[in-house]
């Protein structure tokens, strides 16, 4: 049996696996939309959100700059991912939100979705695990998801 160094030292040397082979993905995804991968990541967590979001939370949310977060912004809207609307709550405030059209589709695995790989590998993947050993997945992802 594995000592828990052992099988922590063994998750994180795959975490960073797993992160440099997303990092180049969505690199080669982003390109194929035209867009850096800065931009692209941005826009989804934008996507993601739901929500309009201010600049500020975008940057927030992205650990950007507000001066950078500005630009990605201005690119994302002049390629039409996203639009800048005011604040119905407080006409003060611009909020920036995902446009449908941008991505529709996306993640769910179409013929034009960029994830359609992805997701098909990972499904192979899921196939050899219980739904209890994918929940214990799903809890560990959730609580290392936002670990910087």
């Amino acid at each position: 049996m594995s000592s828990k160094a052992e099988v922590t030292g063994r998750i994180a040397g795959l975490m960073q696996l797993v992160i440099a082979s997303s990092v180049m993905t969505n690199e080669r995804i982003a390109r194929s939309l035209g867009l850096n991968v800065v931009d692209f990541q941005t826009f989804g967590y934008i996507a993601r959100n739901g929500a309009p979001m201010t600049a500020g939370e975008v940057s927030q949310q992205t650990e950007l700059p507000t001066s950078t977060t500005t630009r990605v912004l201005d690119r994302l809207e002049q390629r039409g991912f996203i639009e800048r609307t005011t604040d119905p709550n407080d006409r003060r405030r611009v909020v920036v939100r995902a446009r449908p059209e941008a991505m529709a589709g996306a993640g769910e695995g179409g013929e034009d979705d960029p994830y359609r790989g992805i997701l098909d590998g990972m499904n192979r993947v899921h196939e050899q695990f219980t739904i209890a050993e994918l929940e214990v997945v799903a809890r560990y992802l959730e609580a290392v998801k936002d670990v910087r």
